[in-house]
């Protein structure tokens, strides 16, 4: 039961896809949390999330935000429609979560950054929380560090979903945020590559960066993996600083299954359930987020701005893939 002894903050989700329950997952275990509902464009899946999760299916987004009740959304939709959302939503004076990446365009991302200066908000890479990753950021604040290495791999059916957007929006958004919180820099120029697997959208991309301060990174990934269920990440950070050198795997945390698809290396770094609980990177975020609300403080992790400075260093990493050349920092 949720306590009475403190407010109960009341959210709501626009976007019913995975990810979107996801968060409505995340908030109904949370115990400071009541989930208001959801908006999606889909009304059976909207009354299928309510009738689990609780809430009101909104007609449409403009009936969310009159909400005078709600406290927080989330919102979980695809990239392009993120700013319509955070339009309203900030006009409302909603405290608004953004999922990544905040666009996959540099102006609609410099639209959302104007607009977060008048609410609450934070960004959806809550990679920022996984728990190893936290505890090097923590250590290594104000360390000068030297060179940044970080791979995202994922299996090529992701591209079904996911390849509306170049896989550096759609995937390597997280590392590039990740590199620029660690450089503790804005970055100065990058040289980028892509690479072509099957037809379509770009398969992977790898991405030279240098930083104002003189921190070297290389970021690269893609729908690289076999198609497969049982194996579906391969991802590394390697973080080389003035006290040494701190990696971490994802996903692997010592635990598999050996079944009859083979070997399975479960995720339980990001997100895991224990006895009806939700853990891991977002529930972590968005307790820091309600942290933030309960103090009426701007969130100064993961922010807004944060996720913009990623965009921004995306876009110059497309251009230089494009035009075969460094690109400085505008």
């Amino acid at each position: 039961m949720k306590s009475n002894l403190q407010k109960i903050w009341k959210a709501a989700v626009v976007g019913g896809g995975a990810f979107g329950e996801a968060h409505l997952r995340t908030y109904a275990s949370m115990p400071q949390v009541e989930v208001a509902g959801v908006f999606t464009l889909e009304r059976e899946r909207g009354d299928a999330l309510c009738h689990q999760y609780g809430g009101t299916n909104y007609q449409n987004l403009e009936a969310l935000a009159g909400d005078e009740s709600l406290d927080l959304v989330s919102i979980v939709t695809p990239e392009d429609r993120h700013l319509e959302a955070f339009q309203v939503l900030a006009a409302a004076g909603k405290a608004i979560y953004v999922e990544k990446p905040l666009a996959a365009d540099l102006t609609e991302a410099r639209a959302i950054l104007e607009l977060s200066r008048g609410t609450i908000a934070m960004s959806g890479h809550c990679l920022r929380f996984e728990h190893r990753l936290a505890q090097i950021f923590e250590k290594l604040s104000g360390v000068p560090k030297h060179h940044l290495s970080f791979r995202d791999r994922r299996t090529r059916q992701e591209k079904d979903t996911y390849g509306r957007v170049h896989p550096a929006y759609a995937m390597l958004c997280h590392e590039i945020e990740l590199s620029n919180a660690f450089a503790e820099s804005s970055f100065d120029r990058v040289m980028a590559l892509e690479t072509r697997i099957s037809e379509g959208q770009v398969d992977g991309m790898t991405i030279l960066i240098e930083y104002a301060n003189g921190v070297t990174s290389v970021v690269e990934g893609g729908w690289y993996l076999p198609r497969q269920t049982h194996c579906i990440e391969n991802d590394f950070v390697s973080i080389l600083s003035k006290h040494g050198i701190d990696e971490v795997t994802l996903p692997h945390l010592g635990y598999y299954h050996l079944g009859d698809a083979g070997l399975e290396i479960p995720n339980l770094s990001y997100g895991h359930r224990i006895y009806g609980v939700e853990y891991g990177p977002l529930r972590a975020a968005l307790d820091y987020f309600i942290h933030c609300l309960s103090e009426q403080t701007a969130p100064e992790i993961s922010t807004v701005q944060d996720a913009f400075n990623a965009v921004e260093l995306i876009d110059a990493a497309i251009r230089s893939a494009s035009g075969n050349c460094w690109v400085k920092r505008e």
